[in-house]
């Protein structure tokens, strides 16, 4: 049993009841605090659930009828010979496209950069040794910030890849 204390005096014990609501009450704060743009939340929320992150595709991409046949979250992608990338969100949809998710809290490390490179990333690791380029899947990136990283109070910023 615990020892109640008040005011650094001892008060009495906590019941095993009393002990189990505190943990309760303790463990609901936590979870107040935890969002979808946390890593570790948004881990578990998405991990094997492909209706969840369907549905969040559909409405960033407004593709009603984009469907995911496979999501997995913390996908390691090594390079072996310089930075690799952990991906929060990786998907697949219903034709074969590669779909990555990062959600970011912070402004850093949510730039066009990063999203090239987990972009580069991904292509490099689509496609077996003398596999033809043309069997190269679709892949989109969507970084979804806590912020507007851009700053022009858009909700949304597509960009391209393009070749000049």
């Amino acid at each position: 049993m615990e020892i109640r204390k008040q005011k650094g005096k001892q008060v009495g014990r906590l019941t095993v009841t009393e002990q189990i609501d505190q943990k309760h009450q303790e463990d609901l704060q936590r979870l107040r605090g935890f969002r979808l743009l946390d890593d570790d939340f948004l881990t578990k929320c998405f991990e094997g659930d492909t209706a969840s992150i369907e549905l969040v595709l559909q409405i960033v991409l407004e593709k009603p009828d984009l469907k995911v046949l496979d999501v997995r979250t913390q996908v390691f992608v090594e390079n072996l010979l310089n930075r690799s990338v952990r991906l929060d969100i990786l998907a697949t949809d219903s034709t074969g496209a590669k779909l990555n998710v990062e959600v970011q809290r912070s402004d850093k490390g949510a730039g066009r950069k990063r999203a090239r490179y987990n972009s580069s990333m991904m292509d490099a690791n689509l496609l077996k040794k003398g596999e033809d380029f043309d069997k190269l899947p679709e892949t989109w990136v969507i970084f979804i910030t806590e912020n507007d990283v851009m700053g022009k109070g858009l909700p949304l910023y597509p960009v391209e890849r393009c070749f000049l």
